[in-house]
């Protein structure tokens, strides 16, 4: 990659982080905390996915 195509898109990665920060710092503070219950209904799915692929791996 060229040396102003590497520079073209630093720039362009700094203009992305000057347009979406403010809207993702308001996000972020406007956000709902999530309880315990919400947390075990977000790791039980990842769980059985990791039980399910390391069953794939012990079968081969």
């Amino acid at each position: 990659m060229e040396f102003w195509q590497q520079l073209l898109l630093g720039a362009l990665a700094v203009g992305a982080l000057w347009l979406f920060l403010p809207s993702a710092k308001r996000a972020m503070r406007d956000a709902p905390s999530g309880s315990s219950s919400d947390w075990m209904g977000l790791l039980l799915p990842i769980a059985a996915v990791v039980a399910f692929v390391l069953l794939l791996i012990a079968l081969i």
